[in-house]
C-alpha cells in the first residue's frame, strides 16, 4: 500500500506549487506511509515474515523499511520550510517546487520497492529507478557544478548498475535449470533451496559483478567518486536522503547476494572477504579526505563512505556479534547522518557558504544549532555514550574474536584519526569570532531537528528488548537465509 501512496503522492505534487497545497499533500502522504509501513513492519516482526500479493518482507526488509519511512518523514518535513526559503531567496522559481517533491516521492517509491520485493531482478529495477530519480534531484539547481555532479553521478552509477545487471543475468543462468525459466529463478526465498546445486563458476562471477555494481551505488572505494560531488551539489534534504537511505538500499541489495553466496559451494569466506576488503579500503582511504576537507557537505559525504566501510566490515565478518552491531549501526548512521545534513543545510542556508574556514562563531550566533552540531559530532564519530559507539564496539569486538587483531587495530586507529579530524573541523566552526554579517537569533523550534540524535543517544544507553529481538531476527536472515 505504501508504494502506491508514494506514487499517488508524486503525481499529486504536479497539480500545484502553492505552499499550502504542498504542505497539506506531503503531510497526508507521510501519515499514510507511516501507518501502512508501521503495520507492515509490525506484522513482519510478529510472524517472522509477511506477504501481500507479489510483495514480501522479512526482518531485514523491515529494518530497511523502518529507515526509509523515518528518514522520509524527517527530511520531507524539513524540506517544507527549507525549500520555501530557497524560493524566497530567489535561488529557485516557485514552479520548480512541484517537480522537487515529485522526484522526491518517486525516489521514495523506488526505494520502497527495493525492500519490498523477494526478487533479485526486481531489486535491480528498483535500484536503477533510484538512479533515474536522484539524478534530476542532484542537478536540481541547474547551475554548472550541479549539472556536472548529476552527469558524473548518472554515468558512474549506470556503469555500476550495468555490472549488477550482468551479475543478475549470470545468476539466472545458474538457477534456471533448477527453478525454471521464470521470475522464480531470481526469488531469494527459493534460491537457498538449490544453492548447492548452482554452477559455482557462474555464481562466483555473478557475485563479483554484483558486488562491484551495487558497490558503486553504496559508495565503496574505489567506485565512490560520484558521491562527494552529488552530496555537495544536491539540495540538503536530498543529500540527507542519499546518504541515510539510498546507500543503505544499495547495501541491502548486496546483503541479499551475500546471504545467497554463503549458502552456495563458494562458502561464507568468499563473499565475506570481498565485502571486508571493500570495507577496509573505504575506511582507510577516507581518513585523508576527512582531515583535509574544506567543504562541510563534502566532509559529510566522505563520512558516509567511511561508515559504509564500517558496515561492510561488520557484515562481511559474518559473526552474530558483528552482524548484530552492523545492523544496529545501519539504523544509527542513517539517523545521525540525516540529522547532520539537515542541520548543516540549515547553516549553509544562513551563512551562504559551505566552506569550513569561512564559518566561525556559530555557537555565539546560533546556540541551538551549535548544540545540535555538538551532538552530531559525538554521534557520527561513535563517541560514548551514543549508540554508534555501541554498534562499532560490537564490530571491533568481532574482529578481535575471529583472529583479525591487525585489522581491528587499524580500524581503531583510523576511527581515532577521523574523530580528531571531525573535532578539529567542528570546533573551528562552533567557536571563535563570527566572520561575515550573520543575522543572530533562532527559534527554539530548531531543537526539534535534534530528535534523531536523541534517539541515537538513547540507544547508546539502553536497547529495548523489542529492538534487540528485531535485530536478532535480522542476524538470522543474513547468516542463516530465510
Amino acid at each position: 500500500m505504501f508504494i502506491g501512496v508514494a506514487v499517488i503522492a508524486a503525481v499529486g505534487m504536479l497539480i500545484s506549487a502553492k505552499d499550502t497545497y504542498l504542505k497539506l499533500l506531503n503531510t497526508v502522504a507521510l501519515v499514510f506511509i507511516t501507518l501502512s509501513g508501521g503495520w507492515t513492519i509490525r506484522q513482519t516482526l510478529i510472524h517472522g515474515s509477511y506477504e501481500s500479493g507479489m510483495l514480501y518482507w522479512d526482518a531485514l526488509s523491515a529494518l530497511l523499511l523502518s529507515v526509509i519511512i523515518m528518514i522520509a518523514v524527517y527530511v520531507i518535513l524539513f524540506s517544507l520550510g527549507y525549500m520555501e526559503r530557497e524560493v524566497g531567496e530567489k535561488k529557485l522559481p516557485r514552479t520548480s517546487l512541484k517537480w522537487y517533491y515529485f522526484w522526491i516521492w518517486v525516489f521514495i517509491a523506488t526505494m520502497l520497492l527495493v525492500v519490498s520485493t523477494p526478487n533479485l531482478g526486481i531489486i535491480w529495477v528498483g535500484i536503477e529507478g533510484t538512479t533515474l530519480a536522484t539524478t534530476l534531484l542532484v542537478g536540481f539547481y541547474r547551475n554548472k557544478k550541479a549539472i556536472e555532479a548529476a552527469w558524473k553521478y548518472v554515468i558512474l552509477c549506470t556503469v555500476g548498475i550495468s555490472f549488477a545487471l550482468l551479475g543478475t543475468m549470470l545468476l539466472f543462468a545458474a538457477a534456471a535449470p533448477h527453478l525454471g525459466q521464470s521470475l522464480t529463478a531470481l526469488d531469494w526465498r527459493m534460491l537457498p533451496q538449490v544453492a548447492h546445486q548452482l554452477d559455482s563458476s557462474l555464481v562466483r562471477l555473478g557475485v563479483l559483478f554484483t558486488m562491484v555494481g551495487y558497490g558503486a551505488k553504496v559508495g565503496f572505494v574505489p567506485m565512490h567518486a560520484w558521491l562527494p560531488d552529488a552530496h555537495s551539489q544536491a539540495p540538503s534534504p536530498v543529500s540527507a536522503l542519499l546518504s541515510a537511505v539510498l546507500l543503505n538500499c544499495a547495501l541491502y541489495a548486496i546483503l541479499r547476494w551475500y546471504t545467497l553466496g554463503r549458502l552456495t559451494t563458494l562458502g561464507p569466506d568468499f563473499v565475506g572477504n570481498i565485502l571486508m576488503g571493500f570495507g577496509f579500503l573505504s575506511l582507510a582511504l577516507m581518513v585523508g579526505f576527512i582531515l583535509l576537507q574544506k567543504d562541510i557537505k563534502r566532509l559529510l559525504a566522505y563520512s558516509s563512505v567511511e561508515h559504509m566501510g564500517i558496515l561492510a566490515l561488520g557484515f562481511g565478518l559474518g559473526t552474530q556479534e558483528a552482524v548484530w552491531g552492523a545492523s544496529l549501526h545501519l539504523l544509527l548512521h542513517a539517523l545521525t547522518k540525516a540529522n547532520l545534513f539537515v542541520i548543516i543545510g540549515n547553516l549553509v542556508q544562513k551563512t551562504g557558504t559551505r566552506q569550513i574556514p569561512r564559518m566561525r562563531g556559530i555557537f555565539n550566533v546560533w546556540p541551538f544549532t551549535g548544540m545540535i552540531m555538538i551532538l552530531g559530532l559525538l554521534g557520527i564519530t561513535g563517541t560514548p555514550p551514543f549508540g554508534t559507539f555501541r554498534s562499532e564496539l560490537n564490530i571491533l569486538s568481532g574482529l578481535y574474536k575471529t583472529g583479525h587483531p591487525l585489522l581491528g587495530f587499524s580500524t581503531i586507529l583510523f576511527l581515532t584519526v577521523i574523530f580528531a579530524g571531525f573535532l578539529y573541523h567542528f570546533l573551528q566552526m562552533l567557536f571563535g569570532k563570527a566572520r561575515g554579517r550573520y543575522q543572530g537569533g533562532e527559534s527554539i523550534s530548531t531543537l526539534a531537528l535534534a530528535v534523531p540524535l536523541l534517539v541515537v543517544l538513547f540507544l547508546g544507553l539502553f536497547i529495548p528488548q523489542s529492538l534487540n529481538q528485531a535485530l536478532n531476527q535480522v542476524v538470522k536472515v543474513i547468516l542463516g537465509g530465510v
